[in-house]
């Protein structure tokens, strides 16, 4: 493997294996949050928090230098047969992929149903083996994330969420998307990306500067979210996608004009506010930008398929896909964290903590990040699974350019813990860095709390309160909070949405929603047996 550098502290850190690009993922940490607490007093907390993820993802300073070692001029692109400018090979795109499903299953996690993580290839897998790169080793997984969104990954990764499969009516429409995400893939677009955006950043001394600097130049890419994963298509791009996803469906045998139905339920979607999700996670239309006529092209091309396909059925398959999500969680799953006025609640670790009261709260998946109201101190939370307190601290603190000026052990709620005291010196900015450890269930929870020397005395104690507070949740409600599901009900006569609503108990404040849930409108008529999607 080629020899690899860092930018910053680390310029002179040579990296020869993987394992030292795990060491490195834990180590460099701290000099991207001395950088954060640098803009605090000048830049927006959301602005502080993109550069928070760039310590999330350092591993991926490292691999992207590796893959870039053997740079490709151009290549032939699989879709368009013309030669375009290519920065990664084909088997570089694939270990891109790999590395960013590492991150994105990491960061966000799976969604814990067997049958719908095995649902989901047995629609894609058919469509992907048509496609134009047939022989990529396709994965296709649902994200436990509340947001409406499906994304793609080079290399043959597709991902789709779970609130996007509750917004879905039918399998064509399914399969419409997975052929959009599909054809992103095929024509190479999140590749094509990355090689524009590296020539952007590196101008035509690429080759000669990259390894030396290659951190600066992936700012910009980190900062879109997760990497590649969350880049913004250019319209073209989603026009290409569409038009490769409604051949890819039309020829696996749906009626590829459902994927239109999607789209209109997207905008619509708007009417009904924000979902108020903690995840993070972007919605489609800001990974997707909507070309214009998108709905009436993307049935047009539908109906031109079928009639170039006359001898082939096109399927719906609407209960089925119903069947299938029946019992789906629905919104944000408290499960994975919530707020109760200052106390924070993690049901899934089965810990809890308060927040400083008036400071400024995201939660990005796992890493919880908090900003002190004036910009004078920040926090950051997080969780390591695997290893134990002694191996990450000391790894961390050992890459530190600080002084350790102190250090206890103790036990909180039977868990194991460490405190840190770091003095640490940017420039002229003299930094206090108080970390604490907490080990639990072969999981280490970090608590990075950071402020200028200056005013640590003054803030300690709101500083510190996070991980002061740490301790196991003991009440049995907090730790099995109620989830909402998608229930499938069938009507027993003919009668309106809204009258179905009615019958069935639901609250008037959800009908709008369930409407839209279903892609109707209250005054519409259903017909005896109809099956539709209700919250309980």
């Amino acid at each position: 493997m080629p020899v690899s550098h860092l930018t910053g502290p680390y310029r002179s850190l040579k990296l020869n294996s993987s394992a030292e690009f795990r060491v490195l993922f834990n180590v460099a940490g701290l000099y991207y949050i001395v950088r954060i607490y640098n803009i605090l007093a000048s830049q927006l907390f959301k602005e502080a928090l993109l550069l928070t993820r760039i310590y999330r993802k350092s591993i991926y300073m490292v691999s992207f230098a590796a893959l870039l070692w053997g740079l490709v001029a151009c290549a032939v692109n699989p879709v368009t047969g013309k030669h375009q400018l290519m920065l990664l090979t084909e088997q570089g795109e694939v270990d891109l992929g790999a590395q960013t499903d590492q991150s994105i299953v990491q960061q966000y996690g799976l969604y814990a149903d067997g049958g719908l993580q095995s649902y989901l290839p047995s629609v894609g897998m058919p469509i992907a083996r048509i496609s134009h790169r047939p022989d990529l080793a396709w994965k296709f997984k649902v994200m436990d994330s509340p947001v409406v969104n499906a994304f793609a990954a080079p290399g043959g990764y597709i991902y789709v969420t779970r609130g996007l499969l509750a917004s879905v009516n039918n399998e064509a429409e399914l399969a419409g998307i997975l052929g959009h995400e599909i054809g992103h893939v095929t024509a190479r677009h999140s590749a094509s990306q990355y090689s524009n955006m590296m020539l952007a950043n590196v101008g035509l001394g690429v080759g000669k500067t990259l390894l030396g600097n290659y951190g600066a130049a992936l700012g910009p890419l980190m900062d879109a979210g997760t990497g590649l994963l969350f880049l913004k298509f250019s319209r073209d791009n989603e026009r290409e996608a569409d038009s490769l996803g409604v051949e890819y469906a039309s020829r696996a045998g749906y009626d590829a004009a459902r994927l239109a139905d999607f789209f209109d339920s997207l905008q619509q979607m708007k009417t009904l506010g924000q979902t108020g999700s903690a995840s993070q996670l972007p919605e489609f239309f800001s990974t997707h930008p909507n070309p214009v006529n998108r709905q009436k092209t993307v049935r047009s091309m539908a109906t031109e398929w079928q009639k170039r396909l006359s001898n082939q059925a096109f399927r719906v398959n609407q209960d089925q896909y119903l069947e299938r999500i029946d019992g789906l969680v629905y919104g944000d799953d408290p499960r994975k964290g919530f707020r109760e006025d200052n106390h924070y609640y993690w049901p899934e670790l089965g810990v809890q903590f308060l927040l400083p009261q008036s400071w400024l709260f995201e939660r990005e998946g796992t890493q919880i990040q908090i900003l002190h109201p004036d910009k004078r101190g920040l926090v950051m939370i997080g969780v390591e699974r695997g290893g134990n307190i002694e191996q990450i601290s000391s790894r961390f603190v050992s890459s530190l350019q600080g002084k350790v000026l102190d250090s206890q052990d103790s036990t909180v709620d039977g868990m194991p813990s460490k405190e840190l005291l770091v003095l640490m010196i940017d420039g002229g900015k003299r930094l206090l860095l108080l970390s604490r450890y907490f080990l639990k269930n072969n999981q280490v929870f970090m608590f990075h709390a950071l402020c200028a020397e200056k005013e640590f005395a003054a803030i300690r104690t709101e500083l510190s309160l996070p991980a002061a507070s740490f301790s196991l949740i003991k009440d049995p409600q907090k730790l099995n909070p109620r989830r909402q599901r998608i229930h499938v009900q069938a009507v027993s006569q003919s009668m309106t949405l809204q009258n179905a609503l009615q019958a069935f108990g639901v609250n008037a404040q959800d009908w709008d929603r369930i409407a839209w849930l279903n892609a109707m409108q209250l005054k519409d008529m259903l017909a005896p047996g109809q099956k539709i999607k209700l919250l309980k």
